[in-house]
C-alpha cells in the first residue's frame, strides 16, 4: 500500500511538472509586500490565465505573469490553470508550495510620477484593418523608487487581463501589451485604450487613447482642399471641403478651438460643405484637417490657417465697457448655432432703439485695440 501511495505522489508531481513551472520572485515572500509569480507552460495558452494564491481570495485571470500581496504568514498553494489548444476545454493546472514569511524591515517608496499611453509611431490614434494582429499598446512610466508594477489594459471599459512588472529604483520605463491577449480588432468602428493602474496606488488619472478598425477593407475620407485656406478668430464662415470618399455620416474635425455648428452638407460627389466658428481666443497657425467614418480616420493632407486676431478699432461711446471675446460670442449668432441668448435679451433692455442702437449692435462686442 505504501508503495502505491508513493508512486502515485510521484506520478502526480510529474503530472504537475509535465504542465510547466512556476517561479516566484522574492524567493521568500513577505507579509504586505507584493509577490511576482511567473508561469512558464508547457503548452502555449490559448486564453487567459487563472490564478489561485491559496488564500482564499478572489482569483485572478490575466496572463502569465501576477502579482499578489499576502495579508497573513503560513504555507500555500499557488495554482495556475490554462486553456491549450489539444485540451478540448479541459485547462492544465500547474502548481507551487510557497511559505511567507513575516515582513522584515521598512520598504522603500514606490510611486508613479508620469504616464503617457501612445502607439509604436508615437501618436494617440491610430487605424488598422479589421482582423489586424497584433495591434500593440505601449506605456511610458517615470517612476520613484522600488517596487512591483501591477495594472490592467483596458478596451471600452473591459479589461483584456492583468501584468505585473518589477521596477527597480528611479527612472524611466515603457511596457507593452505584448504579453496579454491581442487588442480586438474584429468590431468596426471606434475603441478606447486605457491603462488601469492597481499597485501601487496613484492619484493621476490615466489617459485614453484610440483606434479605428476599417470595416471589410474600405479606405477612410480624406481631405485634399479647403476653401478658404484661412479663417480669423471670432469669425463664422463656411468651408468648401475637396476630397476623397466624402460622403454622409462622416465626421470632420479642424482642432478643439474650431466648432462645427451645422451638418455637413454634401451639394456634390467629391465635396462637403461645413459651417464653422472659430473660437475668439484661437491661436494663430495651421490646424491639420482630419476626416472619420466607420472605415476609419485620416488626416490632411489639408490644412487650415488661423490668422492672427485682428486689432479692431474701439467703441465709438467711450463710456461703454470694454466686452470681452466670451461675451462677443455669447451675443452673436447664426444657422445652426444654439446659443445662450440672454446676452442679447439684456443688451435690448438696456439699449432701447430709440438710442440709436438697434441696428448692428456687433460693435459694442468688438475687443480693444491691444487686447490680445
Amino acid at each position: 500500500m505504501r508503495t502505491l501511495l508513493i508512486s502515485l505522489t510521484l506520478f502526480c508531481a510529474l503530472s504537475l511538472r509535465a504542465q510547466g513551472t512556476i517561479t516566484v520572485t522574492p524567493g521568500v515572500p513577505v507579509v504586505g509586500a507584493p509577490t511576482t509569480f511567473v508561469l512558464s507552460p508547457t503548452y502555449p495558452p490559448v486564453g487567459p490565465v487563472s490564478w489561485d494564491f491559496g488564500d482564499q481570495t478572489q482569483p485572478l485571470s490575466g496572463g502569465i505573469v501576477a502579482s499578489h500581496i499576502y495579508a497573513r504568514t503560513g504555507s500555500y498553494t499557488v495554482r495556475a490553470s490554462y486553456p491549450y489548444a489539444a485540451g478540448q476545454g479541459l485547462p492544465l493546472t500547474v502548481q507551487l508550495p510557497i511559505l511567507v514569511a513575516a515582513r522584515l524591515g521598512p520598504s522603500a517608496p514606490f510611486t508613479i510620477s508620469m504616464l503617457r499611453l501612445r502607439w509604436e509611431d508615437g501618436r494617440v490614434d491610430r487605424s488598422v484593418e479589421q482582423g489586424f494582429s497584433p495591434l500593440v499598446v505601449f506605456a511610458d512610466l517615470k517612476f520613484e523608487g522600488t517596487g512591483i508594477f501591477q495594472a490592467q489594459w483596458v478596451v471600452d471599459g473591459i479589461p483584456l487581463g492583468t501584468f505585473a512588472a518589477q521596477l527597480a529604483f528611479a527612472g524611466t520605463v515603457t511596457l507593452d501589451s505584448h504579453s496579454m491577449l491581442p487588442l480586438p480588432t474584429t468590431a468596426p468602428g471606434e475603441h478606447w485604450v486605457t491603462l488601469r493602474i492597481l499597485s501601487p496606488q496613484v492619484y493621476i488619472e490615466s489617459p485614453q487613447i484610440r483606434y479605428f478598425v476599417k470595416q471589410g477593407g474600405e479606405e477612410a475620407p480624406q481631405i485634399d482642399e479647403v476653401i478658404p485656406t484661412a479663417v480669423r478668430p471670432g469669425e463664422e464662415t463656411e468651408l468648401r471641403i475637396r476630397g476623397r470618399r466624402l460622403a454622409p455620416g462622416m465626421l470632420v474635425s479642424f482642432g478643439k478651438d474650431i466648432a462645427l455648428v451645422a451638418p455637413l452638407r454634401f451639394p456634390e460627389p467629391g465635396w462637403a460643405i461645413a459651417k464653422i466658428f472659430v473660437a475668439p481666443t484661437a491661436h494663430p497657425g495651421f490646424r491639420e484637417t482630419q476626416a472619420a467614418s466607420k472605415a476609419g480616420r485620416s488626416r490632411g493632407p489639408a490644412r487650415l490657417e488661423v490668422l492672427p486676431r485682428p486689432r479692431h478699432v474701439a467703441a465709438t461711446d467711450p463710456g461703454l465697457p470694454a466686452l470681452s471675446p466670451l461675451v462677443a460670442f455669447l451675443w452673436s449668432e447664426g444657422d445652426g448655432v444654439v446659443r445662450p441668448s440672454l446676452v442679447r435679451a439684456l443688451t435690448a433692455a438696456f439699449l432701447p432703439p430709440e438710442d440709436g442702437f438697434a441696428g448692428d449692435l456687433s460693435g459694442l462686442f468688438q475687443v480693444p485695440s491691444g487686447r490680445d
